[in-house]
């Protein structure tokens, strides 16, 4: 009897691999850890070899042989993607209506666009940026189509598909010790202007919006002007080569990580919606 290999199971150990956890895997699968678990133990019985390498509970990386199957995997994967696509094109002129952040303009978002594109030529993509509480509330209501939203941690059923730790960044010099810490911040419902709020309100400072930026690019051009300081994702912060704040200098309070969800409308999904979230998110929304 010929073997199989389940393509379930291949999607669970390229996210293993790329992500080096696997609860992390799990969160982005929407599955059990548990279930993760069983599913690369009978992956390693069938193909009679280990195909992780672990030490102390935590995932090294793959194994050699384990190597090899993840790139035969990534293959069988992405052809099992193009098969359904080629059978099930959706209707000429079907809209996807999709949300995400502003910041994922900075992720190679349009390469990733272009591999969709090629995926589903006959799907139209109507993009909309905006801060996260209303992304998230909009596809609640079924205004878009799928979203992709920034969070505070969260235990709920829809579970994050990544998570970024949050830094400060900036430098300003007109700020003197006793005064409100001047803030850089995207518009009310931004999730990163929120964390900021909740550290300064927590460690009972007094603060001020300096500049309410309308985009990523006006908040760091602000940021490097010295009028106040921003709180972001560390690559994202990196990625605009800002300088870090010295916490212990200027006072600022240590920062949670912000969890990034997707979401999709209930009772309404344009055919390949949801490969088209699993798609971003794997191409774009950890990059």
């Amino acid at each position: 009897m010929p073997t199989t290999l389940d393509i379930d199971t291949l999607r669970s150990l390229i996210a293993i691999v790329d992500l080096r956890s696997f609860s992390r895997a799990a969160e982005r699968l929407g599955r059990s850890q548990s279930a993760i678990s069983l599913q690369i133990a009978r992956l390693e019985g069938l193909v009679g070899h280990p195909v992780l390498e672990r030490a102390r509970g935590r995932v090294i990386g793959p194994t050699e042989r384990g190597a090899a199957l993840v790139a035969h995997a990534r293959q069988i994967v992405e052809l099992n993607e193009q098969a359904v696509a080629s059978m099930r094109h959706p209707a000429a002129g079907e809209r996807i209506r999709l949300g995400v952040p502003a910041d994922f303009l900075e992720r190679n978002f349009f390469a990733t666009l272009g591999e969709i594109r090629a995926l589903y030529p006959q799907a139209q993509l109507a993009l909309r940026t905006d801060v996260s509480a209303r992304l998230a509330e909009d596809v609640d209501h079924g205004r878009l189509d799928l979203a992709f939203f920034k969070r505070a941690p969260s235990h709920t059923a829809d579970a994050a598909i990544g998570c970024e730790p949050m830094a400060w960044f900036g430098n300003a010099a007109a700020a003197r010790h006793g005064d409100p810490i001047p803030l850089v911040a995207f518009a009310e419902g931004c999730a990163y202007r929120d964390e900021a709020l909740r550290s300064l309100r927590g460690a009972k400072l007094d603060w001020t919006i300096a500049c309410e930026a309308q985009s990523l690019a006006a908040l760091a051009g602000a940021v490097n002007a010295g009028l106040g300081y921003a709180a972001l994702p560390l690559r994202l912060g990196a990625r605009k080569q800002l300088s870090r704040a010295e916490r212990h200098t200027n006072r600022l309070p240590e920062l949670d990580r912000i969890e990034l969800a997707l979401g999709f409308a209930a009772g309404r999904e344009p055919p390949f919606a949801r490969a088209i979230g699993n798609i971003i998110a794997e191409r774009c929304a950890l990059a």
